[in-house]
């Protein structure tokens, strides 16, 4: 599952690579720019599931879930378009003393709002571990936006990040294997936007 602690180091280590590379371009090319846009919209939405079991001891399920958008551009042309959802199962013992830490990743359909206001996913993956997994979850965004703006200046290099994330309320389905998991609302929900632009001449 990605994290936005580990987003944000991938798009260091790329604005560190395109650093470097702007120190080996010959003098001619010097004056030539180039550039290189990510955009990706995250709605994450955390649930717990308690289940009583027969020798009346509980098995708590955690469910997380990440549908999202990312697209990428070099030199304003097109290189990923993407609409995915993320899941991940975890039960450290459930009824029948099985450990589970299942996670799977694949396409679906993806709508947000620019406001963050709505979001919403739809999809069907297959984990790691062979479960398959459908998907159906809508976010309404609550609370104000928060964002964050960095700017990294090097000689020869321009990298803007500009991040916004809002409290969520997420509702819909997580079915496994045919069993309904999840049905109902999380308040652990949240909706964000992370876009880096780097520029090199």
């Amino acid at each position: 599952m990605r994290s936005k602690s580990s987003w944000r180091s991938r798009t260091f280590v790329i604005a560190l690579l395109v650093l470097l590379g702007a120190l080996t371009v010959p003098a001619a090319a010097v004056a030539e720019v180039q550039t290189f846009h990510r955009f990706e919209v995250d709605a994450t939405a955390n649930y717990t599931i308690t289940e009583i079991c027969p020798d009346e001891s509980i098995s708590t399920t955690r469910v997380s879930v990440i549908g999202g958008h990312e697209e990428e551009q070099e030199n304003g042309e097109t290189t990923l378009d993407n609409d995915f959802v993320n899941v991940r199962i975890l039960n450290f013992q459930d009824c029948d003393g099985n450990f589970i830490n299942d996670r799977g990743f694949g396409p679906a359909e993806f709508t947000f709002s620019p406001s963050l206001q709505t979001a919403a996913v739809s999809g069907t993956i297959t984990t790691r571990d062979g479960r398959s997994v459908t998907v159906d979850l809508a976010w309404e965004g609550t609370g104000p936006i928060e964002a964050e703006n960095n700017t990294t200046i090097f000689e020869g290099f321009t990298g803007h990040f500009q991040g916004k994330r809002r409290d969520a309320v997420a509702t819909g389905t997580v079915v496994v294997d045919g069993e309904t998991l999840v049905d109902g609302s999380t308040t652990n929900a949240e909706l964000e936007t992370l876009e880096d632009t780097n520029i090199r001449h």
